[in-house]
């Protein structure tokens, strides 16, 4: 009997293992590849990350609407689906008028890039790639540092703790569509 007791004892202890391990290879990360080289960016990329700079260095969220008509589809700004992107990041914006989402991008826009899904054939640019990184626990201190010109201490702890990067970033689809500037999950 007890060599059963254990044998049930010591099945249970590997089952959540055997399990996890199971769930981790149903589901495999995409790849990506980190850089800060902007020349490396495909030209229509680059061509709307300026746009989005230029505009944000204007200090008028309106700067963003003719970026935003320009496209096929707005970018995704919350995942409640507004009807005015511009809008709703100037109203969420905590100064009500759009400049904090605007240094917001800017910050984002000038730390390094993640190519996001890089083996497909249609890959996001992402900035900052530490919203694509699976781990934020592991960072190494180098990457950090990345962190902390975007986050305080406080905030980078918090995204450690809840295990993903769920503070603001930007994607821009290989095409140069600008795709999305979110925050949350």
């Amino acid at each position: 009997m007890r060599l059963l007791a254990a044998a049930l004892l010591a099945l249970m202890l590997i089952a959540p293992s055997l399990a996890q391990d199971a769930a981790t290879d149903e589901y495999d990360w995409p790849e990506y590849t980190v850089s800060n080289d902007l020349a490396a960016l495909p030209e229509a990329v680059r061509r709307t990350r300026e746009a989005l700079i230029a505009a944000a260095l204007t200090g008028d969220i309106e700067a963003l609407r003719p970026i935003v008509k320009a496209q096929q589809n707005p970018p995704t700004v919350s995942y409640g689906g507004p009807d005015d992107a511009v809008d709703y990041l100037k109203t969420y914006s905590a100064d009500g008028q759009g400049i904090e989402s605007l240094a917001i991008m800017l910050e984002l826009l000038n730390a390094p890039y993640a190519v996001f899904d890089s083996a497909s054939d249609n890959p996001s640019y992402v900035w900052p790639y530490l919203a694509v990184v699976e781990d934020l626990s592991a960072l190494t201190p180098t990457e950090k540092l990345d962190a902390y010109r975007i986050l305080t201490h406080e905030q980078f702890q918090e995204l450690v703790d809840l295990e993903a990067w769920y503070y603001w970033r930007l994607y821009i689809g290989k095409d140069g569509e600008w795709q999305a500037f979110v925050a949350g999950d």
